[in-house]
């Protein structure tokens, strides 16, 4: 049988998968922020965070702060992000909550 190539007529936000992540770990939206929070310059970790969630352009700044929540890599959440705004400027269906 030949190999399909994945394309898929939607798209999904990269705040989809930090909300599964923080539900997978047991996190609340919440304890992100707070978490975030804890951080030097705590307010406005807190307010990368949320602008995440927020589905605002997730930028380097916003994807090495993750990567300090989470432990998911910078470049996958960079490589989310391009591909995330790739699919919405290509008139796929955003199929985010």
């Amino acid at each position: 049988m030949p190999e399909r190539e994945f394309s898929p007529d939607w798209c999904l936000a990269p705040s989809e998968t930090l909300r599964e992540w923080l539900e997978g770990n047991g996190l609340s939206v919440r304890v992100a922020v707070a978490c975030a929070a804890s951080r030097p310059g705590r307010d406005a970790a807190a307010a990368m965070v949320q602008e995440v969630l927020d589905r605002k352009p997730l930028t380097r700044q916003h994807a090495e702060l993750l990567f300090a929540v989470t432990g998911v890599s910078v470049q996958f959440w960079l490589n989310y992000e391009h591909n995330y705004r790739a699919g919405l400027a290509a008139g796929l269906v955003d199929v985010s909550d």
